[in-house]
C-alpha cells in the first residue's frame, strides 16, 4: 500500500512548513511544537459551480497528525495556534489529503 504521508506530505511539510506552537484549550495538556502550512488567506475553489471560482478566503493552517503527542493524537476545535507570535483560535477542521488535517483559524 503507498505511504501517502511518507511520500507526499513529509517532502512537501518539509518545504512549505514551518514550526508553530501548538496550545491545547483544555487544561493539563502543555503546548507542544508542531509543523504546519501556513496560509493566511487560502482560497476555496468551487470546481461544481462554474459561475464562481472561489468560494472563500480563509486563514489555514495544514498539519501531519504524525506530528501530534501519543496524549494528544489530534487536534481539536478550540485549540489555539501560535504563529510569529500570533494566536490563532482553531475555529473548524476539515479532512484533507491522508495523514493530515486543514485547521480553519481565526485571528485573536
Amino acid at each position: 500500500m503507498f505511504d501517502f504521508d511518507k511520500f507526499v506530505n513529509e517532502p512537501a511539510m518539509g518545504i512549505f512548513g514551518r514550526e508553530t506552537k501548538y496550545r491545547p484549550k483544555k487544561s493539563g495538556f502543555e503546548p507542544f511544537a508542531i509543523q504546519g502550512d501556513f496560509h493566511e488567506s487560502y482560497m476555496d475553489i468551487n470546481l461544481v459551480n462554474a459561475g464562481a471560482d472561489i468560494s472563500a478566503a480563509k486563514i489555514v493552517l495544514f498539519v501531519r497528525l504524525c506530528d501530534f503527542l501519543l496524549n494528544y493524537p489530534e487536534p481539536k476545535q478550540g485549540d489555539y495556534i501560535v504563529i510569529s507570535d500570533l494566536e490563532y483560535q482553531i475555529i473548524d477542521i476539515e479532512a484533507h489529503i491522508p495523514g493530515s488535517k486543514k485547521l480553519i483559524l481565526h485571528e485573536e
